[in-house]
């Protein structure tokens, strides 16, 4: 029973194991690793939360910061409205 074609069946079949087990063991080690990120993302989007938690109440400040600073503007223009007829030069004066 020592044949030659027995000898390459179990060759076969070992090589088939060691490389079911190569492909398994890869496969763990993807699923472990993207579990890890998993973590981390969870560890990511909690922090988020609480960064914007954080920031909501600055939008009404930086809107009334932004109309303030619209009142500002609108305030400049007038000024600088006014003073536009000094800008032109003064015509027969020399």
């Amino acid at each position: 029973m020592n044949t030659p074609i027995t000898l390459l069946l179990f060759a076969t079949f070992a090589y088939v194991a060691i490389l079911v087990l190569a492909l398994a063991s890869g496969l763990v080690a993807t699923i472990y690793f993207l579990n890890g990120a998993r973590l981390n993302l969870a560890k990511i989007a909690g922090g988020l939360d609480v960064v914007d938690k954080n920031v909501a109440p600055l939008e009404t400040a930086l809107m009334a910061a932004e109309d303030g600073l619209i009142n500002v503007h609108q305030n400049l223009q007038q000024v600088e409205s006014n003073f536009a007829p000094l800008r032109e030069p003064v015509v027969g004066r020399g």
